[in-house]
């Protein structure tokens, strides 16, 4: 059996800890300590208990695991809930139906992001008024996101489930292309292309344009009778 390192897992805290940006002030105030015991932590002079470890990792989003240095079998299981953007919303620009106007045009959302302890939590949200229509979770790797939601009110006769699928290849500064599977008020498939980014950008023509299927998914529509969005094709 390893031996424990206190001085080590102080060391880790005080990393994640400053990597959520927090100061040892905020930290204690979340434990009702004070700041001196926060200090001590981070010397590995003493330990949090169970209870306060337990907080800890909430708050910083991280599993108990990660502050005793089990890294080995972690890293990957953890990443697949971790937030990959680095950042607490995407704009998400689609053709959509406009519950104000009837109608389908190019239209803009909101997915917010919050990263807890063991997963990241996501809502989808209208950029002009808030409405929060659906939350949920992310599963991911190095090269796709997928959002997984279900409507947001538990009271609602209208049962939805929508998946937002995120190509990240080519990285996460920049425009993403992704798709969009879900139903409608009918509750019929409705499955279209999306664009995601990290800025607020204004939603182009040439943007929509790209969005429309493209003349190898009509081909394949039209041999198999089944639609694959080629969200790779960038």
């Amino acid at each position: 059996m390893a031996e424990f390192d206190s001085k080590d897992f102080g060391e880790r805290l005080k990393n994640y800890r400053i990597q959520k940006g927090l100061s040892q002030e905020n930290m204690a105030t979340l434990l009702n300590k004070n700041r001196s015991t926060i200090a001590r932590y981070e010397t590995g002079e003493i330990l949090p208990d169970v209870r306060d470890i337990s907080i800890i990792c909430e708050e910083l989003g991280i599993y108990e695991a990660d502050l005793y240095g089990n890294d080995t079998n972690r890293t990957s299981q953890n990443n697949k809930s971790k937030n990959p953007f680095g950042a607490d919303k995407l704009y998400v620009y689609f053709n959509a139906y406009n519950f104000r106007t009837k109608k389908f045009a190019p239209d803009k959302y909101i997915l917010e992001l919050e990263q807890k302890q063991n997963i990241c939590k996501a809502k989808f949200v209208d950029y002009h008024d808030k409405r929060i229509y659906s939350e949920g979770y992310l599963i991911c790797n190095d090269e796709i996101v997928f959002a997984v939601m279900e409507n947001y009110k538990p009271t609602s006769t209208r049962v939805d489930v929508a998946v937002l699928e995120i190509n990240i290849c080519n990285g996460t500064d920049g425009l993403m292309l992704g798709g969009y599977f879900g139903t409608n008020a009918k509750c019929e498939p409705s499955l279209r292309k999306c664009y995601f980014s990290k800025k607020n950008v204004d939603f182009t023509d040439e943007m929509f344009e790209q969005l429309k299927l493209n003349e190898n998914e009509q081909e394949t529509l039209n041999k198999q009778n089944a639609l694959y969005l080629d969200i790779f094709n960038i």
